[in-house]
């Protein structure tokens, strides 16, 4: 089940809100039973997927409670640690990279929920939370259908305080409700429809190799484009799922394609992640505290990671070797205080992330040899009239997908609502114009589920 299908949205949703309300009313806002209905709700959700990934999870699940129960009974046993994230990798590696031998099924989100039990029983080892002692709390964490597919990848101590304190209020379900409407619309609106131009401008087939350099470099952009605005409309939604519930999760994007530097691109992409690896990777290898050539071969295994989480394929490493060389020479940059334009930093930094998209796109060599021959001109043609007609055909929706990927929408909203408070207006006036755009933006999207073909997330898939 996807968030952004007409099950999810019309049936399966409306229905844990109207379970949960009733719960909380009848139980006068008992957080241990709204707990235990959440977990129900999560286990069906992700029972769509499958009874063999729902196994796997499970076991998971047991592997990260028991060895987060040890660890803290042994008094922080490294033994114990390692033991525990060595079964968690070993399962990992074992779902995405056995299709390199023989065939397996992919369980659901199973590289976010792995490394969210990883974070777990790390955090325990370092003292920084206690070891859960109640099971179905713990495998409410790792299941819970808001984040258990694409993230976030969220902290147990995070969620915790959520499960043992959180309330459900009028203020906080209509933010999530909101905020669930604006990523449904940006997926199903935007995001789907930049990932068919990109289809058809950056064809994964031998079809790229005919295609003009003009829409080589379009498709290229309608995938960056698609990338951005499918995983952030995913993310939107999971936050705006946690506020209809009482939690509240971290953020994931921070329009980093309005970055001036690829450093800073990563750390406004997909936040959770990056934070992951840097403070369970990155700093336990020593960081930048060990010297100039030490600080590059950490980042590099940090980013050899990155791209191996991404997927079994050869051109998921070469998408991470190309990030750790832009991030290596800025760092070189910043220490010979080499000083650049801030509009240059930026154009470079547009060229960097679009290009990366193009080397992630294609698992295929044979393919992403042809794309990237094309992309530096050596086509055929430059342009052709099917590109200039299909681009006028779609300007208009192409230019409300660039400018959702910079904050213009987010500083509209504050500055409508800094007007209605200058002007004393009543707080109901704000819930009343996003009570508004929520059931637009819900109508629209329900209107083009019902009407289209179903698109997943991209990010399903990893």
């Amino acid at each position: 089940m996807s968030f952004s299908t007409l099950i999810f949205t019309v049936f399966f949703l409306p229905i844990f809100l109207i379970v949960n309300q009733i719960v909380f009313t009848r139980t006068d806002g008992n957080v241990r039973t709204e707990n235990r209905v959440l977990l129900i709700f999560s286990m069906v959700f992700y029972l769509f997927s499958g009874l063999g990934g729902l196994l796997v999870l499970l076991i998971c699940a047991l592997v990260g409670w028991f060895g987060g129960r040890q660890i803290e009974k042994s008094g922080g046993s490294k033994g114990a640690l390692i033991a525990t994230i060595t079964i968690l990798i070993a399962v990992l590696a074992f779902f995405k990279y056995a299709g390199f031998f023989m065939t397996v099924f992919m369980p659901l989100g199973i590289s976010f929920y792995i490394f969210k039990i990883i974070s777990y029983v790390a955090d325990v080892y370092k003292g920084e939370i206690d070891s859960e002692d109640d099971i179905r709390d713990f495998l409410l964490y790792v299941v819970c259908f808001h984040h258990v597919t694409q993230g976030p990848i969220v902290r147990y101590g995070d969620m915790k305080d959520g499960m043992l304190h959180r309330k459900i209020s009028s203020a906080n379900m209509a933010a999530g409700i909101y905020r669930f409407s604006l990523g449904l619309a940006k997926k199903v609106i935007l995001a789907d429809q930049m990932g068919s131009l990109a289809n058809k401008f950056l064809p994964m087939s031998e079809e790229i190799a005919k295609m003009p350099t003009f829409g080589i470099w379009m498709g290229s952009i309608f995938f960056s484009l698609q990338m951005y605005l499918d995983f952030s409309a995913y993310t939107d939604m999971a936050i705006g799922l946690g506020q209809m519930s009482g939690f509240v999760y971290p953020e994931n994007f921070d329009y980093p394609y309005c970055s001036d530097s690829v450093k800073v691109f990563w750390r406004k992409w997909h936040i959770t992640l990056s934070f992951f690896f840097r403070d369970y990777v990155y700093i336990p290898l020593g960081g930048n505290r060990k010297g100039s050539g030490r600080t590059k071969v950490n980042l590099l295994i940090v980013w050899l990671l990155t791209g191996i989480w991404h997927g079994a394929t050869w051109n998921f490493v070469l998408w991470g070797l190309y990030y750790f060389i832009f991030i290596s020479l800025e760092n070189t940059m910043k220490d010979a205080e080499f000083h650049v334009p801030k509009f240059l930093k930026h154009i470079y930094v547009v060229f960097v992330f679009n290009f990366g998209w193009l080397i992630f796109r294609f698992t295929d060599f044979k393919l992403l040899g042809q794309a990237v021959k094309g992309f530096f001109g050596f086509s055929e043609n430059f342009t052709s009239q099917v590109i200039s007609v299909t681009l006028q055909n779609n300007v208009f929706i192409i230019i409300i997908a660039v400018l959702a990927c910079t904050p213009i929408f987010r500083n509209l909203r504050r500055w409508i609502e800094g007007k209605i408070r200058d002007r004393e207006m009543s707080a109901g006036l704000v819930y009343g114009w996003k009570t508004v755009v929520s059931l637009a933006a819900l109508i629209i999207g329900v209107i083009l589920m019902a009407g289209s073909s179903y698109q997943p997330f991209l990010y399903n898939q990893f």
